[in-house]
């Protein structure tokens, strides 16, 4: 059997189950025991409502702040890391390329630079 007919009759002998019992309780009117079995199952359905629908809500809250705070952040950040990172790679090729030195303050200076300042105090 597949499981579509087996759900099926399980679900169709429950709902005959139930016609049945309700019959016999209509005719008999003595018999609270059905009654109350009938009243403690909806206080039971209605809590594990209650329960997956707030369980829903929070899980949905959830992947609402997942997908629309964290998501955008993080990627801006690894943009910015990757641009930071190919900005400097390019500046580095381009003064490779163009066989200029880069002049930094903390850095050594140009071999020209040294001669010109050498030279400068000589002319005066």
């Amino acid at each position: 059997m597949t499981t579509s007919i087996l759900v099926f009759i399980v679900s169709f002998l429950g709902l005959a189950f139930m016609i049945g019992s309700k019959f016999f309780q209509l005719k008999v009117r003595k018999i609270n025991f059905l009654h109350n079995l009938s009243v403690r199952g909806d206080v039971l359905i209605h809590q594990w409502i209650a329960l997956a629908v707030g369980k829903w809500n929070l899980y949905k809250k959830i992947a609402q702040l997942f997908v629309f705070d964290f998501l955008p952040s993080y990627v801006y950040e690894l943009l910015v890391k990757a641009k930071d990172y190919v900005s400097k790679k390019y500046y580095q090729l381009g003064t490779e390329f163009q066989g200029r030195r880069v002049l930094r303050n903390t850095g050594s200076v140009s071999f020209f630079l040294e001669r010109l300042a050498e030279e400068k105090p000589k002319q005066q």
